[in-house]
């Protein structure tokens, strides 16, 4: 399990070169199954497999503000068509401490990281204190909203932990690592 991944693409990515040779050659004829067809068996393996796991989920605050970070129960994850958006990425989970799913989803230019486990580094939220006295503090916004220094910030923090080796990475949706919610992926 740990030699397969699944790219920002939706791509099974097999990281065993030896496993890789055997699973593109031998495949059909071991099988009687077509590449795709054994991909999409290997996707649903996976994904049923994922389900219930403890996951962190980052993604873009509404407004164009700081990145979130959720912990929880992963339900599923992926990409649909939503509105003009064939390839909108979406995860739906159980927060922490919470009964109900919840569904988030990231349209124009998305971000959405997905990482196995909980306790992982949080995101500054952007907010200076400017006033503090006794019984008021008053906070401002780093930046303007939809500043692309938001995306920026959180990116220099969570690609220094993703280099971290045995990190899970279960899904990168993030426009400025190549995702696009508006086209699928050409097979």
């Amino acid at each position: 399990m740990k030699n397969l991944r699944i790219d920002y693409r939706g791509y099974i990515i097999i990281e065993s070169t030896k496993l890789a040779g055997w699973y593109m050659t031998e495949c059909e004829t071991m099988c009687g199954q077509s590449v795709d067809e054994v991909k999409q068996d290997l996707d649903d393996l996976i994904k049923e497999n994922q389900k219930d796991m403890k996951v962190t989920v980052y993604f873009k605050g509404e407004f164009g503000m700081a990145v979130n970070k959720v912990e929880g129960r992963l339900k599923e994850f992926g990409t649909q068509k939503y509105a003009q958006y064939a390839n909108a990425a979406y995860v739906t989970m159980v927060p922490k401490r919470k009964r109900i799913a919840r569904k988030f989803m990231q349209t124009y230019d998305p971000y959405m990281v997905i990482v196995a486990g909980w306790d992982l580094p949080n995101i500054d939220d952007g907010m200076k204190v400017i006033k503090d006295e006794p019984g008021i503090q008053v906070k401002q916004a780093q930046y303007m909203s939809f500043d692309k220094r938001w995306t920026k910030d959180a990116d220099d923090v969570l690609d220094t932990y993703l280099a971290n080796k045995g990190v899970e990475v279960l899904a990168d949706y993030r426009a400025a690592k190549g995702f696009n919610s508006y086209t699928k992926p050409r097979a």
